[in-house]
């Protein structure tokens, strides 16, 4: 009996062991972080993450807005000067690529034949693929343009000298070549072709974590709109574009305004849009609409040889673009009496004045909107920023949309491509004022009076249509020198006030000697401490790691 007992004892004392074990296992998972992330949630935060990471405050506030000039610096001027942060470029290039690698992990996931069960949990394998395959295309084609020669990734290509995104795998390549822009043009349309092709428009993507498609349809129309600009680009320096351009209309794009792909933030202070974050939670008012862009809306000419061919003509966005400058309001005087006076619209929430925050003012007259000089030196900026706008409350909103690709460029492709079709430009010009929320008499009002279809007027309109979307906006200027308003190197332009001395006046002086705008930026530093050899060989075969080389389809 007493062995009975003693046995009975060892086995409940080992059955507590093993109970603790398994308690102590249960204790340090943490299930904010799980073994395993689903591909819907790689799919969500790669998306997240790069349209933080590049319609930032830095890496768009101070670079590639001012220099589309959407945007002027009110405090620190530099980079509207050209004169960009070590820094930001170097997140800016990691960022891109660390969103590229997220869609590259849902490819392998979905691909690999032993995930199968797996897999099926989480969405149309197909339709899955074919996301990560559309994603690396559009992640790196912002790699491509803002650089020229990168790392490349291909899903479908066994090209030796794409090299990209090989760290952890078999074949780990930790100094990768950097491939030719040509090539990776001629893989990216290849590749948007077959995803779309695969795409199975009876199935779902994702079954969560989709926030971008939501449906097979819509992801098939982004692919074959994102290869049909891809295409339109580089034409003339790829002779395949031209039937891929053909196909990718045939096989179905852009519909409508509902066709429209875009990040789009919480109305919250958990996970608002990139500028509601520099502006409301890291309390910096940095930036103001350019005196050039203002003026392009208003229908004003105000430099010397530059011709708005929208002239005489107010655009109806302006008002949903910029806030004016002020709002006419009754206030008590000093005397305790009450009267009506001009009063500075608030940038943050006020309790009795309208703000940007707020989103809270009454539009006014065309003069009441004011841009800031693009190009001014630092010192000139506390003289300007008291009689200049602010940028809308509908730039500034939490849950503001970080628009990937939409309607309205569709558009303007078709136009260009159908020799500027005057139908599809006033399509565009409807399209584009629709999303901003104009009304349907303003619109039609607007383009009653609208000048006939061109290529200056198409792309002119193409570039107000993409308003802050500045990385797009510089690649269009870069291919066709259009909208001719920009104000450039060794141009002047008056100032909204007196400047420091008096002056009425400046001259645009930029701190890096270019003639015109940018037309890339140089490789991160970064680059000289892992990868210098491919990286100067990139450089050398480009002509030079310079902010004046000329991308393969940027040769005006």
């Amino acid at each position: 009996m007493k062995k009975y007992i003693y046995k009975i004892s060892l086995l409940a004392c080992f059955m507590a062991l093993v109970s603790c074990d398994k308690d102590l296992e249960d204790i340090n998972v943490n299930p904010n972080k799980p073994l395993e992330v689903p591909t819907g949630g790689i799919f969500n935060k790669s998306n997240k993450d790069l349209m933080t990471n590049t319609r930032g405050v830095f890496p768009s506030g101070r670079m590639t807005l001012p220099w589309v000039q959407y945007s002027a610096q009110r405090n620190y001027t530099d980079e509207d000067l050209y004169l960009f942060r070590t820094g930001v470029n170097n997140s800016l290039y990691r960022d891109i690529f660390l969103a590229a690698k997220g869609y590259k992990e849902i490819a392998d996931i979905v691909s690999n034949p032993n995930n199968k069960v797996k897999v099926a949990g989480y969405g149309h394998a197909g339709n899955m693929l074919a996301a990560a395959r559309i994603m690396l295309v559009y992640s790196q084609l912002q790699a491509v343009e803002t650089y020229g020669d990168v790392p490349y990734y291909s899903y479908g290509s066994d090209d030796p000298d794409f090299q990209a995104m090989t760290v952890g795998t078999a074949n780990e390549i930790t100094t990768p070549k950097f491939a030719a822009q040509e090539k990776i043009y001629k893989d990216m349309l290849n590749e948007l072709k077959e995803a779309a092709e695969s795409i199975s428009l009876e199935d779902k993507i994702f079954n969560q974590g989709d926030f971008i498609f939501g449906s097979a349809i819509k992801m098939k129309r982004f692919a074959n709109s994102l290869r049909l600009k891809i295409a339109n680009r580089v034409k003339l320096v790829v002779p395949e574009a031209n039937e891929h351009i053909k196909d990718a209309i045939k096989s179905g794009v852009m519909l409508s305004n509902s066709d429209n792909v875009g990040v789009k933030y919480q109305n919250d202070k958990v996970n608002p849009a990139p500028f509601y974050t520099g502006a409301f939670l890291e309390n910096r008012n940095d930036f103001s609409p350019t005196n050039t862009f203002v003026e392009l809306l208003k229908g004003e000419e105000k430099m010397v040889g530059k011709k708005n061919p929208f002239k005489g003509t107010v655009d109806p966005r302006l008002f949903k673009m910029v806030a004016p400058t002020t709002q006419y309001l009754e206030i008590t005087n000093d005397d305790g009496k009450k009267e009506m006076a001009e009063v500075t619209v608030r940038f943050r929430s006020h309790p009795s004045i309208p703000s940007i925050e707020s989103n809270n003012y009454v539009d006014r007259k065309p003069e009441f909107y004011v841009g800031l000089p693009i190009g001014i030196l630092g010192s000139f900026t506390g003289s300007q920023t008291d009689f200049v706008s602010q940028f809308s409350g509908n730039v500034y909103k939490a849950d503001y949309t970080e628009i990937m690709m939409e309607y309205s460029e569709v558009e303007f492709l078709l136009s260009e491509t159908n020799g500027w079709d005057g139908e599809h430009y006033k399509k565009g010009i409807k399209a584009s004022m629709e999303k901003w929320g104009v009304s349907l008499a303003d619109i039609d009002k607007y383009i009653a009076k609208v000048p006939a279809a061109n290529e200056e007027n198409v792309m002119t309109q193409k570039y107000i249509a993409l308003y802050m979307q500045p990385y797009e906006a510089w690649s269009e200027y870069r291919r066709t020198k259009f909208p001719k308003t920009f104000l450039l190197p060794g141009e002047k332009h008056d100032l909204v006030a007196p400047g420091p001395n008096e002056e009425k006046e400046y001259t645009f002086v930029p701190s890096v000697a270019l003639k015109d705008l940018p037309d890339r930026i140089t490789y991160p530093s970064d680059m000289d401490l892992v990868n210098k050899a491919n990286k100067e060989s990139a450089a050398q075969r480009m002509g030079g790691d310079k902010m004046d080389t000329k991308l393969i389809w940027a040769k005006k």
